[in-house]
């Protein structure tokens, strides 16, 4: 007689291969950049103004946002330089339309379900018409821990690199014909270098006190942020972040020198196996020194 396995193992082993599958998925960036012009229409030297429209809506029965997106996206762009107008009347280069929408998801129990986020955010220029169009979604997954889901979604959505950075990306895309992955390099490569300017936020002399508040949740997702931005580019297979992940072992979050040491293993980089073995043996955190001695088995089992 075959013998059963009770329904509280059942339910672990569950909720263990739920846990195992968001691991394996939460470094991927749900999001997408569609070019709505020629690309030859950037840079736009010039337009620094933008007027921001973006309507919020969630499936909650009272209605209410847990945060505020559009003030959010605003405080994005003002930390980049760009100077925001207020009303649709007066002069302006650029338009931020678009949406952020909550819409219920998959049931996880009894009154229990997901949530799933998306954003929609198009960037037109008054002369030129529509430049392109960022979509961001995600969505929770159950996880061992009984966080609620959407705390996850919410929490996943403002560590998406395409939203972290989505002021960033505006701004290079507008004034310096650069794409999402050449911002998100610049973005990486500032946050380790050592004689880099203070951003505009840092500065709480002259920011609005709402406004640099906003910014310091900016800085406190940063590391999370920094981390799927190196899966991204793992994820598409992009190898222009090769050359800088040794400067990401200098980043202050030891997980983001976990991910920038396992991204070695992801593009199959031969030639780090010295830097590895040194972190091997001398890396001050053992994190680090198990994620070395993880990707170096990973490296020399693929090699010819």
């Amino acid at each position: 007689m075959k013998k059963q396995i009770p329904t509280h193992i059942r339910c672990l082993l569950a909720v263990v291969m739920m846990f195992m599958a968001l691991m394996i998925v939460s470094d991927r960036a749900l999001a997408s950049v569609e070019y709505l012009t020629d690309l030859d229409a950037f840079p736009i030297r010039t337009a620094n103004t933008i007027y921001v429209d973006v309507q919020a809506s969630t499936w909650k029965t009272r209605g209410r946002l847990l945060w505020d997106a559009p003030a959010d996206i605003r405080a994005k762009l003002i930390a980049v330089g760009f100077e925001i107008v207020r009303e649709k009347t007066q002069p302006h280069a650029l338009t931020l339309t678009g949406s952020y929408d909550e819409t219920r998801g998959r049931q996880f129990g009894i009154n229990r379900y997901g949530t799933v986020l998306l954003g929609t955010f198009r960037i037109e220029h008054h002369e030129k018409g529509p430049l392109f169009e960022i979509t961001i979604q995600e969505r929770a997954a159950l996880t061992p821990l009984g966080t609620l889901p959407y705390l996850d979604s919410l929490h996943n959505f403002l560590t998406n690199p395409y939203y972290h950075y989505l002021g960033e990306i505006i701004d290079g895309q507008v004034h310096r014909s650069q794409d999402a992955h050449r911002v998100f390099l610049k973005e990486l490569r500032a946050k380790v270098a050592r004689d880099v300017a203070p951003r505009v936020s840092d500065n709480p002399d002259w920011i609005p006190e709402g406004i640099h508040s906003m910014q310091q949740a900016h800085t406190l997702y940063e590391p999370v942020a920094a981390r799927r931005t190196i899966g991204e580019f793992v994820q598409a297979r992009d190898d222009s972040i090769v050359d800088l992940l040794p400067d990401l072992l200098n980043h202050p979050d030891v997980y983001v020198k976990v991910r920038s040491v396992q991204a070695f293993g992801d593009f199959g980089v031969m030639e780090a196996l010295p830097l590895l073995r040194d972190l091997e043996k001398n890396a001050q955190e053992i994190e680090v020194r198990n994620a070395a001695s993880a990707t170096i088995t990973r490296l020399t089992k693929t090699s010819p």
